[in-house]
């Protein structure tokens, strides 16, 4: 915009009913909420202060937030919770905004995401017997590598998720030799460091973003160019992530990839001094495998669940042997650390040597277990085993390293409140992020632009058994066949663990007329593509289908979650959340349980209804949502959604659409 113009008439301008998306966008449906939602974010912007915005779907939130961001005349930093809203904002949203503004704008991803052209060209010269088995998909990328212009993995839509192929080839910090590499002029990730220098608006997600904050604040440098402000969207995802990047992470998967780097990459080094570090690569090896054997033989004893789950990791009353072998290894690396930290000749060699300092010092810290405020656990994963020690909470961290240094933050989602005496409040927000004890910090709770009372209906079925009961699969299968014949497939079935996906999957799959996705059978992305194509397809899936994913039209007309999503209260990370909520006064149940549950459970309904021609059902199993007291806090934080428990009445729901038109 030119200096001097009112910039809050421009956003009536343009977001007006008589605006200029209203000239050039046929159905264009004015929401007075998304206008009051983008004055709030330009007032923040120019103010300097923190905002919190809950804008119900159907707002067009994504639009409130880019126009006035682009009307500060500074640099904003986008940080989303998932990569499809990542997408979404550049290939979609921020063209839209191009065709009437000038400003550039890039997308950024973490490292993993992009191809390194480095290990790639060293992977093809040394394959190995995974790349044999793998040679097809190979041949895939090289096709790929030779035509992209991005490097972004997104783009190898047949290749699935986790595949070991795309580990060897893409991108890792560890392994980075940055302008000393000899393939830098065509690096992917320098070349999306320089666009991002120039750039008014740099889109990341929620990963990246704090892995950049993580190393500026070990002085490491940085990934993102310095901002003035952030915008948050998907808000209420942050406290994991955070939690996660603050915390220490060591794997024996780690630890001996770093062995066989040694011995692969010590060509510079005078005879003696190879014949050092090769006893010395021999050493890790040997202890990785026979200290993380140890451990893994006593945590597996104490993990009865599914794979993967996190089990409490209490050096003390590990296995001897095992807990000794552990603090060799971390003496092992770091005497390999400090044997290359003078080999700053070899690009190759110092980030060995950085590698190597920080296994060992993430090992030490986590097997010494002495930081205060911290967690120590496990993950019992097919191949590895990881080590964790993650910070109980994140409030204090944010509130004294994070908030002074921005000018300017916003948190936004559809999600980000409770009811709180049958009112929404940002109460449970605010004491997780931190923001209970900062001054000047704005709330605005913006109700749906959608019907609900018309295009949505409720469901609770009654004479189910509680999730934990004898029967309950059995049972509400009965009644989810049933309610999958009246809306004609058509459906997201969402559960909280792989466990109940399984157990109903097979239940359902001989008895089903529609064609059947369960996750895990293909990547995300085709599952979510052959989902949207085949109209009368129902998907199995867990959590990471609760957020982030946008289904609008014919395709879904029903969302059925299995049990309130109450995390796990024996998770070590929850559990020492708890702890320390009841041991400072609070209510841990109240204060920090329920909230968290009904944000999830709130994500996970709000895939059905997308756009204000969208109609469809809703159901949740679990009886408890109106058998117990604290039911009445989520059915209260819930939109005004017609609620019934009459399959008869889901039968008339459904009849409504030959009528109506829709979905149908």
């Amino acid at each position: 915009m030119k200096a001097g113009t009112d910039r809050f008439k421009a956003i009536e301008s343009f977001l007006g009913r008589k605006g200029e998306l209203a000239r050039e966008l046929s159905g264009y449906e004015y929401r007075e909420e998304q206008i009051r939602m983008a004055e709030a974010v330009l007032r923040d912007l120019q103010d300097n202060g923190i905002l919190l915005v809950e804008a119900g779907t159907g707002t067009g939130k994504t639009l409130a937030y880019l126009l006035p961001a682009l009307l500060s005349n500074r640099r904003v930093v986008i940080s989303t919770g998932t990569k499809t809203l990542q997408e979404q904002i550049f290939y979609k949203d921020l063209p839209l905004l191009r065709k009437h503004f000038k400003f550039q704008a890039v997308m950024m991803k973490g490292r993993g995401n992009y191809l390194c052209w480095r290990r790639f060209h060293k992977f093809s010269r040394q394959p190995q017997m995974e790349f044999v088995n793998d040679a097809l998909v190979m041949r895939q990328i090289r096709a790929w590598s030779e035509q992209t212009e991005t490097g972004d993995r997104e783009e190898l839509t047949k290749l699935s998720d986790g595949h070991p192929v795309w580990d060897k080839i893409s991108s890792n910090s560890d392994l980075c030799l940055s302008s000393n590499c000899a393939h830098f002029k065509d690096c992917f990730v320098a070349e999306l460091k320089a666009q991002a220098q120039n750039s008014d608006i740099i889109v990341v997600n929620h990963h990246l973003f704090f892995a950049d904050l993580s190393i500026r604040k070990l002085g490491f440098g940085e990934v993102i160019p310095r901002y003035q402000a952030v915008i948050f969207d998907e808000a209420h995802l942050l406290e994991d992530i955070i939690t996660d990047y603050f915390g220490v992470t060591v794997s024996d998967k780690m630890i001996l990839e770093l062995a066989r780097d040694l011995v692969e990459d010590l060509s510079g080094l005078k005879r003696a001094e190879q014949k050092e570090l090769f006893a010395c690569a021999a050493r890790i090896e040997n202890l990785a495998e026979a200290a993380f054997a140890g451990l893994r033989k006593h945590l597996e004893i104490l993990s009865r669940d599914e794979e993967g789950r996190r089990v409490d990791f209490e050096i003390n009353r590990m296995p001897g042997p095992a807990s000794k072998m552990a603090g060799d290894l971390a003496r092992e690396l770091a005497f390999a650390g400090s044997v290359l930290a003078d080999k700053s000749d070899s690009p190759d060699l110092v980030g060995l040597s950085q590698r190597a300092s920080q296994q060992a010092s993430d090992l030490d810290f986590v097997i010494r277990q002495d930081e205060k405020g911290y967690v120590y656990y496990s993950e019992l994963r097919p191949k590895s085993l990881v080590l964790r020690a993650s910070p109980i909470q994140v409030s204090t961290l944010l509130r004294e390293s994070f908030y002074p240094s921005l000018e300017s933050i916003i948190f936004t989602s559809a999600t980000l409140t409770t009811a709180q005496k049958k009112q929404p409040s940002f109460n449970y927000f605010k004491n997780r992020m931190g923001l209970d004890q900062v001054a000047q910090t704005e709330e605005l709770w913006l109700k749906s632009s959608f019907n609900w009372k018309t295009q949505s209906l409720l469901f609770l079925p009654k004479n189910i058994p509680e999730p934990d009961a004898p029967g309950f699969v059995s049972e509400s299968a009965q009644v989810l066949e049933q309610l999958l014949n009246l809306s004609r497939g058509r459906a997201f079935l969402l559960f909280t663990s792989y466990r109940n996906l399984e157990a109903f999957y097979g239940l359902l799959s001989p008895k089903l007329k529609y064609p059947l996705l369960r996750q895990g059978d293909h990547p995300r992305s085709e599952l979510l593509r052959e989902f949207r194509e085949v109209e009368e397809s129902v998907l199995f899936a867990t959590t990471s289908f609760w957020q982030g994913v946008d289904v609008a039209g014919p395709s879904l007309s029903l969302v059925v979650i299995d049990r309130l999503p109450f995390e796990a209260p024996g998770d070590p990370l929850i559990k020492a959340r708890i702890n320390h909520i009841n041991q400072s006064g609070g209510k841990a149940f109240f204060d920090y349980q329920v909230p968290a549950a009904v944000i999830m459970l709130r994500q996970g309904l709000g895939r059905l209804i997308r756009s204000a021609k969208d109609r469809g059902a809703l159901c949740v199993l679990d009886p408890r949502l109106w058998k117990r007291q604290y039911g009445k806090i989520f059915l209260s934080s819930l939109p005004p959604i017609p609620l019934t428990n009459s399959l008869k009445n889901v039968a008339e729901f459904f009849d409504q659409e030959k009528t109506l038109g829709h979905k149908s």
